[in-house]
């Protein structure tokens, strides 16, 4: 388990935001997090963009993007490996639901442990099940990554009492969607294919880089069926990069078929 080590609100040191903040009261913001290595963050061009453009979506106050830029910088000087999450707010003020009165984004910015078994889960692969729940629907919010992130919880609570090392979930529809926290790829029939995501789920930068690199994945919307006789699958996202898949609802996969994929991951640029 990841253990906070360091965390700033709006450039200060501290562990604590004001109890009016959107953020907190209604999930009014947005988020990512990035890895670590020798002391700079891996594709923090992207997340960057990623930031002012989920900022712009919900209509968030702006925020100085080349203050933030330095401040990451910063605070990733000397760390060998770890994550940095940078979080968004819609600041503090507003009455219910009204942004009237919220008019200075809060910026949360936090450093932890990179999780000692991500190694050795994308080396060895890892045991996937299928979700007894089903993710709504929102067009409006699919693809970002903010602050409601209730459904994740609760697939988590799901996950941390059975016995695999992820799950995959569909929406109300039986579309598949995503895992707790990673996108999913598999392949079939010769074929690599992942959930288009246009109505639910979130659009992972390492799911971007792995489309713009291999551009014949298919992205449609798949029922769950389309799981069934699979030849090999992976999840990836920016801090476990591309994690083959051993096993999947009971079917043993072939994690080498992931091999030349998961080789592009340990070529990104920082």
């Amino acid at each position: 388990m990841a253990i906070m080590v360091l965390s700033f609100v709006d450039g200060k040191i501290a562990n604590s935001i004001s109890i009016d903040d959107r953020g907190l009261a209604y999930g009014d913001g947005c988020f990512t997090t990035a890895l670590i290595t020798d002391g700079k963050v891996v594709m923090l061009p992207e997340h960057l963009n990623r930031l002012a453009q989920q900022s712009q979506q919900l209509g968030l106050p702006k925020v100085a993007l080349p203050v933030l830029a330095e401040s990451i910088r910063k605070i990733s000087v000397g760390i060998k490996i770890g994550i940095v999450k940078v979080i968004i707010t819609c600041g503090s003020g507003g009455r219910g639901y009204s942004r009237l009165g919220a008019e200075q984004a809060r910026v949360i910015i936090s450093v932890s442990d990179y999780p000692k078994f991500y190694p050795q889960w994308q080396k060895q692969g890892i045991c996937v099940g299928i979700s007894e729940q089903k993710l709504g629907i929102n067009p409006m919010l699919a693809g970002l990554k903010h602050l409601n992130r209730l459904e994740q919880v609760m697939l988590r609570a799901e996950l941390d009492r059975r016995t695999e090392d992820d799950i995959v979930a569909s929406d109300i529809n039986g579309s598949i969607i995503e895992c707790c926290s990673a996108n999913v790829f598999w392949l079939k029939a010769g074929q690599w294919q992942t959930p288009i995501l246009s109505t639910a789920g979130v659009a992972g930068l390492m799911r971007a880089k792995i489309l713009l690199n291999n551009p014949n994945i298919q992205q449609d919307n798949y029922p769950l069926s389309q799981l069934d006789n699979i030849d090999a699958m992976f999840i990836s996202n920016a801090i476990l990069g591309i994690v083959p898949v051993k096993i999947f609802n009971g079917q043993q996969l072939d994690i080498s078929q992931v091999k030349s994929i998961q080789s592009q991951c340990l070529n990104v640029e920082s």
